[in-house]
């Protein structure tokens, strides 16, 4: 079948919770759950963007496994589009989980562009989830390789609107473009004769990172940037801070090892 028409199956399916093994994301509408369904979403780069809504009462941040500890770090890291997906369907923003869906009909040649379009959906959203035809996932199950794949892999059956599970990564991606390892960090630290709070220094660090990770996502998508206030005040701080200027670090530099000879790196 074409795309437009794997496209109709996959959403009748999700509407109808025809996916079997599927515990990935909740595909029927409840009194506590909402799915909104977007076409061609975000500057047309998906196929298919998926919003679930789950409604819950209680207000508690409670990290109670390393899944929830992610789905709250996103909030954080990706706070833009969650800020504004929130106010147009006035509802909470933990509430709101996204999933990209990129559609490979039968018709569709299976090449380098796929790993291009599961990166491109972990930078923006933390997942991916791929949608294959029948033909496509029969070859994908007989090779052995999809758990190789850092997507969700849906298969058709080829039955009415049945798909299923093939392949699960739930692992949600928070730190998409920058991260920076706490304990290599600290040995960093050490080594330059840093040994007082270093938990301190990492979290500031974090916090750059975090704010640089917002920016580089705005100038690919050109989406409204929004900063919370705790952010706001960190940079306050940092206007308070002297800057050394970058000729000053380059004469450093070449001070430093100006007498430097071969025979000392032999």
């Amino acid at each position: 079948m074409n795309e437009k028409e794997l496209k109709h199956l996959f959403i009748s399916s999700v509407k109808s919770n025809h996916i079997d093994k599927n515990l990935f994301f909740p595909t029927s509408v409840s009194v506590h759950t909402d799915i909104k369904i977007k076409d061609e979403g975000y500057f047309r780069n998906f196929d298919l963007i998926i919003a679930v809504i789950e409604k819950r009462d209680d207000c508690d941040i409670i990290y109670d496994s390393a899944e929830t500890y992610d789905n709250y770090l996103n909030l954080v890291m990706r706070s833009g589009m969650l800020t504004q997906f929130a106010k147009d369907e006035t509802c909470r923003i933990d509430w709101i989980r996204f999933y990209p869906v990129e559609l490979k009909s039968d018709n569709d040649v299976l090449d380098e562009r796929l790993p291009n379009q599961i990166l491109i959906a972990i930078l923006t959203f933390g997942r991916s989830v791929i949608v294959l035809d029948e033909n496509h996932s029969r070859r994908a199950k007989r090779q052995g390789t999809l758990r190789l794949i850092p997507a969700t892999i849906i298969g058709y059956t080829g039955k009415d609107d049945r798909f299923e599970i093939l392949s699960l990564f739930d692992r949600l991606v928070t730190n998409g473009m920058f991260n920076i390892q706490k304990r290599k960090l600290a040995k960093i630290l050490l080594d330059n004769g840093i040994k007082n709070k270093t938990d301190k220094i990492y979290k500031c660090i974090a916090t750059i990172q975090r704010i640089n990770q917002k920016l580089a996502f705005s100038e690919l998508y050109n989406e409204n940037f929004i900063f919370v206030k705790e952010e706001v005040e960190f940079i306050h701080k940092l206007i308070d801070i002297q800057i050394f200027s970058e000729k000053k670090l380059m004469s450093s530099l070449i001070d430093e090892t100006k007498n430097n000879k071969i025979t000392d790196y032999v």
